[in-house]
């Protein structure tokens, strides 16, 4: 069974494109100063919501921050 890694704030990560549409950035979690998810999704398609896009909206209320 996996840990599951909680996330203080949501990133941008211009390495490389969306696994599943090609967009950059992808989404990158982060606690302190570790990286703890490096996803492979863009905004939109982690979070399922348009305005995702843009990586300013990753860390408002509702963009799967817990």
């Amino acid at each position: 069974m996996s840990e599951i890694a909680r996330v203080d704030r949501w990133e941008p990560s211009y390495s490389r494109g969306c696994e599943v549409c090609g967009l950059k950035p992808v989404v990158i979690g982060v606690r302190g100063a570790q990286t703890v998810y490096n996803g492979g999704l863009c905004g939109v398609c982690m979070f399922g919501r348009e305005d995702a896009a843009d990586p300013t909206t990753w860390n408002d209320d509702g963009a799967g921050n817990d």
